[in-house]
């Protein structure tokens, strides 16, 4: 089905969006504008998953991509899941690159099991890039830290930025680097560029 929504990109970042695992339920970002017009929604779809011997809710998280009006969305399946009904599934679209070859963000969950999966989807290529942050940032954050990471850019090299938001301090920096070497994410530095995600401006007439 064609996602209508995909036909008027936001000129503002989709806020994040949550939903409580259940059997067929579904709930999606706002769109998002790239360069040349591509936009962008992250989804996620959740049903039992029919096991024979048990009954647990199962969850698919996709990334839909259309360039033009009216035409089907490219379907990107990022990842799915299987635990526990009611648990909390969350999406956070960042949005694209400048230069427009990437697509950030994170999907997160709760319950018995949480985790943060930050997506780094590469358009030219249709690879998709999955790193857990849950495990990344276990090193540098308390476990009782109650925070949210949020995708805000990428450097020169290709390094992810992201901006930790929480109540109260519960790391040694408020901003962080995050690359594919595997290796734990460091602080901001002051010299250090960020270039911010593509913002869609409006129209000056």
């Amino acid at each position: 089905m064609r996602l209508l929504i995909l036909l008027a990109a936001s000129l503002f970042p989709p806020q994040p969006v949550s939903l409580e695992c259940a059997n067929t339920a579904s709930a999606q970002t706002d769109s998002v504008s790239g360069p040349g017009g591509v936009a962008a929604v992250l989804k996620v779809s959740s049903e039992d998953d029919y096991s024979k011997d048990s009954h647990l809710c199962d969850a698919r998280y996709q990334l839909l991509l259309v360039s033009d009006a009216g035409q089907a969305p490219h379907v990107v399946d990022l990842l799915t899941s299987d635990g526990t009904y009611g648990r909390t599934l969350s999406l956070r679209l960042g949005g694209f690159s400048q230069d427009g070859k990437r697509i950030l963000g994170t999907v997160s969950e709760g319950g018995k099991h949480p985790f943060t999966t930050l997506f780094d989807y590469h358009i030219n290529e249709d690879t998709v890039q999955l790193l857990d942050v849950t495990e990344k940032f276990a090193p540098v954050m308390a476990a009782s830290c109650s925070a949210t990471l949020e995708v805000i850019g990428t450097t020169g090299t290709g390094a992810i930025a992201l901006e930790l938001k929480s109540a109260k301090p519960c790391a040694s920096s408020r901003r962080w680097l995050l690359d594919s070497s595997g290796k734990r994410p460091r602080p901001v530095l002051q010299n250090v560029p960020i270039l911010s995600l593509y913002e869609l401006k409006s129209d000056p007439r």
